[in-house]
């Protein structure tokens, strides 16, 4: 029976600063200043998706998909976005539109965010 990994202890996770649907501007690489929204964070690799950003070539081969015999996935190069880094993206505010950092508040017992640059409470992502 294979053991099972256990996650590096001397690694610390810092919690992630962008939540999905945040806009988000690239601080570095090859996407250096374009902007996106974040379609997934993963706060164990400390990794985040963003929509149209850090697009990769996959060469596939064709496969066949599960049910039908007849029905095959279609192979070639395929493009994909690639998780960025949590450190190489900054949060842009939506009022101010400039890139900034967030602060958290309390608001009538509610933890939330706020950018740095206008004091305005970034609205949570999905909550309106």
């Amino acid at each position: 029976m294979a053991r099972a990994k256990r996650p590096d202890a001397s690694v610390a996770v810092a919690k992630p600063h962008v939540k999905r649907g945040d806009t988000v501007q690239v601080l570095s690489g090859k996407d250096r200043g374009k902007r996106g929204t974040v379609k997934s964070v993963s706060p164990k690799n400390g990794t985040a998706t963003v929509e149209g950003l850090n697009i990769v070539k996959r060469h596939t081969k064709p496969r066949p998909a599960g049910g039908a015999m007849s029905s095959t996935e279609a192979g070639g190069i395929i493009e994909k976005e690639s998780p960025l880094r949590l450190s190489k993206l900054m949060y842009v505010c939506p009022k101010c539109q400039a890139p900034s950092r967030t602060k958290s508040e309390v608001h009538a017992g509610v933890r939330e965010r706020v950018c740095r640059r206008c004091g305005e409470v970034a609205e949570r992502p999905g909550k309106g």
